[in-house]
């Protein structure tokens, strides 16, 4: 695995907007707007050369899922990553303007060593590590089925500043830099 600081532009978020849980986004805002990001691990990622999300299936909505999924990749590409948890930490970290520490995760090495990490408790926040990267992307599809747009950590942001989803200094702070 390697270990990236990735701009917010580049990785296609997961579907949870709003946030589950703002308090958990507050409270990473201000570990990230301290500057003490890096005592968070980072966020596990998949690189689009690992493989693209798309679902089997000849249904209307497979397929209609795959072809917005194409479009997107097409007219977006700056986004070279699919997010497989830490919605929050992202999120967090955009809004106070760092880069986000990311995981690539590259093979099924990656997911042992992570699921060992996650066992000792030096790892935390990745609810569920696959076993495989083919696993991973399935999950990655299965997750995002049934959505109608794609959004990077940048528009989620942008999305929860326009509809006033968190608190006015974490906005102030994303406006002022």
């Amino acid at each position: 695995m390697k270990l990236k600081l990735l701009r917010p532009d580049q990785i296609i978020t997961t579907r949870d907007y709003p946030v589950f849980n703002l308090h958990i986004l507050v409270i990473f805002f201000r570990i990230f707007n301290k500057g003490q990001g890096k005592i968070l691990p980072p966020c596990p990622v998949l690189h689009i050369s690992s493989g693209i999300p798309y679902v089997r299936g000849k249904d209307p909505r497979s397929r209609r899922y795959n072809n917005l999924l194409s479009k997107y990749l097409e007219k977006n590409p700056k986004v070279k990553y699919f997010l497989i948890d830490g919605g929050h930490k992202t999120s967090a970290a955009a809004f106070a303007r760092k880069l986000i520490p990311a995981m690539v995760m590259e093979n099924d090495k990656d997911f042992a060593k992570v699921r060992k990490l996650k066992a000792k408790g030096e790892f935390f926040g990745y609810h569920s590590p696959s076993k495989t990267i083919k696993e991973s992307i399935r999950q990655c599809a299965r997750h995002h089925l049934g959505t109608t747009k794609f959004l990077t950590v940048e528009d989620k942001v942008k999305k929860m500043i326009q509809q006033k989803d968190v608190p006015e200094y974490m906005i102030k702070c994303y406006r002022k830099k």
